[in-house]
């Protein structure tokens, strides 16, 4: 199959990669001048309570609490968490918390508040967390309508030391063992995510084939070479206001290819923190190994996934004989499709308390 001409986007190339963050859902409340935020990612659960300002020294500051949910709910939060830092936690005989308990005594700092280059407005804290000899820092940022926030990292030396406090509270004993991350992760079907440098991951097929292509294009096939699947991404700059938004770079990308009068309306969609949007079009086109024979139908994809950080493009071509088989391998690399954050350092300003 002859592939379409190379698809270039209106994005410029992205500053250095950034801090990674851990996505959460959250419910807020209000006791007195406490907040209590009960946390979620996936099935895990930890509340954690804000207390009202002590003071204020440059920034404001007050004492914090973590408190377990629930044993099942705390050791899922906890497997996030070292998911997200690149741990993973073993059941190890003989294993105990430094000091088992359900809640933690801790403190915070309020570093301020300022807008994503989506406009989602953000209020950011750095939280102390110490137990026994172990001590770590790490930020979380909450959105302004209060359904949102996300961990972000503060330092590579407290990885380690930020699951192992955290399993001590929220776990419950006999605690686990905390070591790096031994397996990929998986995708929805279970298959290992190919991570490419900590951009993007994502399931390659079974029975595909992957290779790298230049300037950070990733190619998959299968095995007789009649259908593909091509992926590549970018760091997005803070974009301002008028830059064009995700269906606006995709109609930029139809509009200049070939095949702009078949493309097909573009639809969009979200996951989690994710925006989807995709068109698709059809075409006719000689078969390279069957040279003598006549053109063939065949079909194509463009799929532009992006948050607020990084953005990927994902295309894709297959004869329409092969359209079951090719859209199965589609939606499986598309569900998997995970795409990493960054805070931007600039966003915690200093802010009123």
């Amino acid at each position: 199959m002859t592939s379409s001409k190379q698809l270039v986007t209106m994005v410029p190339a992205a500053v250095a990669p950034g801090r990674e963050g851990l996505e959460l859902a959250v419910v807020q409340a209000r006791e007195g001048g406490a907040r209590r935020l009960v946390l979620e990612s996936g099935t895990g659960v930890a509340a954690l309570v804000l207390g009202a300002q002590d003071g204020e020294f440059i920034f404001a500051h007050g004492k914090a609490k973590l408190e377990s949910v629930s044993r099942e709910a705390g050791r899922a939060f906890v497997e996030a968490v070292a998911a997200w830092l690149g741990f993973e936690l073993v059941d190890e005989e003989g294993v105990r918390p430094d000091e088992a308990s359900s809640t933690l005594e801790m403190s915070w700092v309020r570093l301020g508040s300022g807008r994503d280059p989506l406009g989602v407005e953000w209020e950011t804290f750095k939280l102390f967390l110490s137990l026994g000899e172990r001590y770590a820092e790490v930020f979380l940022r909450c959105s302004a309508d209060g359904t949102r926030a996300q961990l972000v990292e503060k330092w590579s030396e407290y990885r380690e030391e930020l699951v192992t406090i955290l399993e001590s509270v929220l776990a419950g004993a006999p605690a686990r063992r905390v070591r790096q991350r031994s397996q990929r992760l998986a995708g929805p079907a279970g298959a290992p995510l190919y991570s490419t440098e900590g951009a993007m991951e994502f399931v390659v097929p079974s029975g595909w084939i992957a290779s790298f292509r230049p300037e950070g294009h990733y190619r998959l096939t299968d095995p007789n070479d009649e259908m593909m699947i091509e992926l590549s991404y970018l760091r997005l700059p803070p974009l301002p206001p008028e830059a064009p938004n995700l269906i606006q770079r995709l109609q930029f990308i139809v509009d200049g290819s070939e095949h702009a009068r078949r493309a097909s309306p573009i639809q969009t969609t979200t996951r989690d923190d994710i925006e989807f949007a995709w068109s698709e079009y059809h075409f006719d086109s000689k078969d390279t190994k069957r040279p003598e024979a006549a053109p063939r139908p065949a079909r194509g994809r463009w799929l532009l996934a992006a948050n607020d950080w990084t953005q990927s493009l994902v295309t894709g071509v297959w004869w329409v004989d092969d359209i079951a088989v090719a859209e199965r391998a589609w939606n499986e690399v598309i569900a998997s499709l995970h795409l990493a954050g960054r805070i931007v350092p600039e966003l915690a300003t200093r802010g009123d308390a």
